[in-house]
């Protein structure tokens, strides 16, 4: 009875232990890059892609309201480039989600339901360089599915 009773709280700690953490990315940083004359800034979260699925991250770009640079939209390319050498990530097996909501904007609610998403993915050139991205509008329901399930809002 002993033996069973330990062999039942190891094997429950084991599962409490090896649980995935369902809400967390693989990275949750803020990046800030130069562009000509202004520093922009940028929340960078990594997540895994889609199950079965050739992009093998899905990588959400925050856009924030202390943000003094460019907007995300103007400098992707050049984001998706720097993210990709700075994680070791290919920017073209990624989807590239940039997200707008209250704390984008200086006085906003930080924590207002309304939310604004763009997935966008690129290809390479024939001279091996960054496409311009493809863009779609797209719905958190969406974002939830683009990161297995572990995007929390």
């Amino acid at each position: 009875m002993r033996g069973l009773c330990r062999i039942l709280v190891l094997g429950v700690l084991g599962l409490v232990l090896l649980r995935p953490t369902a809400a967390q990315p693989q990275t949750d940083t803020t990046l800030t890059w130069r562009s000509y004359s202004r520093t922009g800034t940028v929340q960078v979260q990594v997540y895994p892609g889609p199950p079965d699925d050739e992009e093998e991250h899905t990588i959400v770009l925050r856009e924030l309201a202390e943000n003094e640079g460019p907007s995300t939209v103007d400098d992707l390319q050049y984001l998706a480039d720097l993210v990709g050498r700075q994680l070791g990530i290919d920017p073209t097996r990624a989807y590239w989600v940039l997200h707008w909501g209250g704390f984008s904007f200086r006085g906003a609610d930080p924590d207002a339901d309304k939310a604004l998403f763009l997935r966008a993915t690129f290809n390479r050139t024939q001279s091996n360089t960054l496409s311009s991205p493809y863009w779609s509008v797209i719905s958190e329901t969406d974002v939830r599915e683009l990161t297995d399930r572990r995007w929390r809002e």
